[in-house]
Formats: C-alpha cells, sequence, structure tokens
C-alpha cells in the first residue's frame, strides 16, 4: 500500500504496530470515514469509536501532530484539493442519497466498496503481486471466516490457469499439514477481513519465518497481515446486514485473474485446453 509520507495512512501504517487496540479503531475509522473526521468534533470521532475525546486528542499526538485540530487540518488537505472547504461541504449535501430500501441499498454500498477499493489499488504493486505469483513454485492460498470462500474461488482459478495452487484446508490439523509443506521458493496469498482469525495471522508468521513472500489482502492498514506481507492491498468491506461485504475481496481477485491472463497467455490456453477436454472425455458437461 503506497502512501505520501506527508500523508495521515502514512503516520497510521508506520506506527501500526505501536498503537493500542483502541487507537487502531480509532485510526480504521479515520481511514474509512475521512470526510467525517475532518468536521467532526473529538468527542465525536470519540463517541463513534466508544471511547473518549481524551484518547482521539492522545492519538493524534501519537501520529504526532500537536492536536486533533492539526490532525484534521492534515486530513482535509489529502481531500480533493479542487474543492475550497464550502464547496466540500456543497459536494456533500448534494452527494447521491442513498436508497432507502434494502434491495438496492446493498447494490448501492457494494458499488461504493468497489470504487473506494479501486481508487486505493496501486496498479504497481498489483504488477509486483503478480511477478511473485508468476515466479512461484507453487502458491497457498489461506482464509477463514468470511475469507475463506474467497479463497477456495482464487486457488482454484490460479489452478484453471496452470499454477500450481493449492487452498489451506479448513480443518486446524489438516492446515497445519499443509502449513509445514510450504517452502521459501513458494508464495503465501493470505485473505483476513473484520474480525481477523488467529490462523491466517499464524500461517503468515510462519510464512515469515521460513521466507516465503507472503501476498496480503485485508480491510485495513492497521489489520494484523498488512503490517507483516511483503505486498499488501486495502478493501472496502461496508456492509447492510450483519456482516462486511466481500464484493470488493472478489473484485481484487478478478483483477489478478484477468492481469494474469495477459500476462501468461500461453499457459492459460494450453490449460483450460486440457481441462476443457477432460470436461469433454467425460461428459461431465450439459451445455459445452
Amino acid at each position: 500500500m503506497e502512501q505520501s509520507p506527508d500523508s495521515i495512512r502514512f503516520h497510521i501504517t508506520r506506527l501500526a504496530e505501536t498503537l493500542s487496540p483502541k487507537q487502531k479503531k480509532i485510526a480504521k475509522y479515520i481511514l474509512d470515514n475521512p470526510y467525517f473526521t475532518s468536521y467532526a468534533s473529538a468527542n465525536e470521532l470519540g463517541e463513534k469509536n466508544n471511547t473518549t475525546a481524551a484518547t482521539v486528542v492522545r492519538f493524534a499526538q501519537t501520529l504526532g501532530y500537536d492536536g486533533y485540530p492539526q490532525l484534521q487540518d492534515a486530513l482535509r488537505v489529502e481531500l480533493p484539493n479542487y474543492l475550497t472547504t464550502s464547496a466540500r461541504m456543497q459536494k456533500r449535501m448534494s452527494a447521491e442519497t442513498p436508497p432507502h430500501s434494502n434491495l438496492h441499498q446493498v447494490f448501492y454500498t457494494d458499488i461504493k466498496n468497489i470504487e473506494r477499493t479501486a481508487s486505493n489499488v496501486s496498479e504497481k504493486l498489483v504488477n509486483e503481486a503478480l511477478d511473485a505469483i508468476i515466479k512461484a513454485k507453487r502458491i497457498w492460498v489461506t482464509g477463514a471466516g468470511l475469507s475463506y470462500a474467497p479463497s477456495i474461488f482464487m486457488a482454484h482459478s490460479l489452478k484453471l490457469m496452470g499454477f500450481d495452487a493449492q487452498a489451506f484446508q479448513g480443518e486446524v490439523l489438516q492446515s497445519a499439514v499443509d502449513q509445514s509443506r510450504m517452502k521459501p521458493d513458494d508464495l503465501l496469498i493470505a485473505l483476513d477481513l473484520w474480525r481477523y482469525v488467529r490462523k491466517t495471522v499464524n500461517a503468515v508468521s510462519f510464512a515469515k519465518r521460513i521466507g516465503t513472500p507472503v501476498i496480503a489482502i485485508t480491510d485495513s492498514v492497521v489489520a494484523p497481515l498488512a503490517q507483516v506481507a511483503d505486498i499488501a492491498f486495502e478493501i472496502a468491506t461496508e456492509g447492510i446486514a450483519h456482516s462486511r461485504s466481500i464484493t470488493a475481496l472478489f473484485s481484487v481477485l478478478n483483477v489478478f485473474i484477468a492481469m494474469l491472463a495477459d500476462r501468461v497467455p500461453e499457459q492459460v490456453y494450453e490449460s483450460l485446453k486440457r481441462v476443457d477436454e477432460i470436461y469433454r472425455a467425460d461428459d461431465m458437461l450439459i451445455i459445452t
């Protein structure tokens, strides 16, 4: 995740390992809600995070600012610099109103998640990730909870494209066996969102100990994986229901798949051709 050295995101990333749980919660809220934070009082921001205004002020000072107003000044500079303060307020007031029905609100929120994620993803980092995938002898993919299904999807997609890829099995003991087979010239792709899973974090820690490169996809620069991965991608996960949305996560995985197909087209073609031949030989498909 690339940031300007003058940005709040840069300061938060730099100090992420030293922040307390309460400070990490405030940091994540600020990064997810820059417009609100730039105009809210310290007390209002504290209430949003079940803490006090004093904690918010101390957090700002931890980042290197004299106080919370100075953090807000820095945050406003990072908002679109062609807008004056009044213009920003007008933009917020005239912004598209989210739909009231749950049916359309879910679509609206997912679209916003994809837009936010697209603005965060660096093409340079994507290309570095693709280089690591192509270079790896074997690719391991791990994810649990919300991230389990996307991890299976990613491993399956890589296999179809001719890569030696495997997802860690969901059962804890089998996952440990898989993890023990990981080598330094392999690659680990780790997915972890929201209520971070210890098993995933432990797998990444093991990979780092033996020298296996790690690509992480998570939801915040203060998430455990973002602090230790060689390459990290941040996605937006705002949800309407009881859980978070993983739509933007699948979008990032689709970016990898599409760009890999452009990078190694012959490999992908030959692999898909062999798979299709097996499908047809075994009469697996109803529609061919």
